[in-house]
């Protein structure tokens, strides 16, 4: 027998012993091969299942914010839509009120009829003087046509020099009688319901000026007409 069939004798006899261990790596390999893939499949599906749920909460945060900003849209539109039916309210009376020397403002929820204490009475009086009654009369005729059943809160306000020559001792006193004066005039004599009218006295202490200059204590002299929802 040569020398290679010596080697293929010896290699006949070395391989069936090798055989197995050599299929028990093979298969051990192939456990650990399993395994890391079974692991990384894991892997994936948890980052999949927390992309989603991320996923999930963006889209309800996004659905929250669009809705959000839709609300506040409608709020913004609601607003400026009450304050355009504000200004024209405003605008719509003073039209009512052209020539009369009274003006109209919004306060707040509320309209203001300002009457200068010059259109109403003289210095130190608390009687109306005629332009002032005829004033009042297109007021109680816009008052009583356009907000019945509303609540009118008259007030006086008077600039704070200190009474020298009227009867009234003070200020306030002065501005309480010029307030009755103006309720007086319109529910007795123009016949508003006296169940709605109010009145209210604060003299100087309510200035809308300064009482520091001539147009200031000017503005602070007036009755207002308060329109309460």
């Amino acid at each position: 027998m040569n020398k290679f069939a010596l080697i293929l004798a010896a290699s006949a006899l070395v391989l069936p012993a090798c055989q197995p261990g050599f299929q028990k790596q093979i298969q051990e390999d192939s456990d650990r091969q399993l395994t890391a893939y079974q692991s990384q499949t894991r892997q994936l599906r948890s980052a999949r299942d927390l992309a989603q749920a991320e996923n999930a909460s963006l889209e309800e945060q996004l659905q929250y914010e669009q809705s959000r900003a839709s609300e506040l849209e409608a709020r913004v539109a609601s607003m400026t839509q009450t304050m355009d039916e504000a200004d024209a309210e405003v605008e719509a009376l003073r039209a009512r009120l052209s020539g009369t020397g009274v003006d109209v403002d919004r306060r707040g929820g509320f309209l203001v009829l300002n009457l200068p204490s010059a259109l109403t009475f003289k210095s130190g009086s608390a009687s109306l003087v005629k332009k002032g009654e005829d004033s009042l009369a297109t007021v109680a005729s816009a008052l009583t046509s356009d907000y019945s059943g509303r609540t009118f809160w008259i007030e006086g306000h008077t600039d704070n020099d200190p009474i020298k020559k009227s009867k009234w001792g003070t200020n306030l006193r002065l501005s309480v009688e010029r307030s009755m004066a103006v309720a007086d005039y319109l529910t007795q004599t123009m016949g508003m319901d006296s169940a709605f009218v109010r009145i209210a006295a604060h003299g100087q202490f309510t200035p809308k000026g300064d009482n520091g200059t001539k147009d200031g204590k000017i503005a602070n002299r007036r009755v207002e007409i308060l329109i309460l929802d």
